[in-house]
């Protein structure tokens, strides 16, 4: 295998990796099985580098719309869960404070209110998700 072709797998291995980071674990592993084989029989079959690196880019859309589809679902109920809303609450202050030291002498920006205002809310929002999952029980 030539030192293009070695290095079109592993660029296709580390693409295949990053997109499948965010699904579920069963998901994740059936496809990056899959991708593993099909890198496998490219490899045996001696294609070019670039033919397995332009097959990758053909496939991509496709890559993109497989994860939509497996990590949405998930993500969304995640949502029914206090911790997205703790992790993201500091995040607002953070926000006020980047956008006020960016307009020194400018008029007061909108996102320093919602900044000063959105932590606070944000984590009102997750023990209002964690007293409803408390009661489901």
């Amino acid at each position: 295998m030539t030192a293009l072709a070695r290095r079109s797998s592993r660029l296709v291995w580390g693409w295949c990796v990053a997109y499948t980071s965010v699904t579920p674990q069963p998901s994740r592993e059936r496809r990056r099985d899959e991708i593993r084989s099909h890198l496998w029989e490219s490899e045996r079959a001696g294609l070019a580098g670039h033919r397995v690196a332009f097959a990758a880019l053909r496939g991509a859309l496709h890559d993109l719309g497989w994860v939509i589809g497996r990590a949405l679902p998930a993500l969304g109920r995640s949502f029914a869960t206090p911790a997205p809303y703790v992790a993201l609450a500091p995040l607002f202050p953070l926000q006020a404070w980047l956008v006020s030291a960016l307009t020194v002498g400018a008029t007061a920006h909108l996102a320093e209110g919602i900044g000063g205002i959105g932590g606070g809310a944000t984590l009102t929002l997750a023990a209002v998700v964690w007293m409803f999952q408390r009661r489901r029980r």
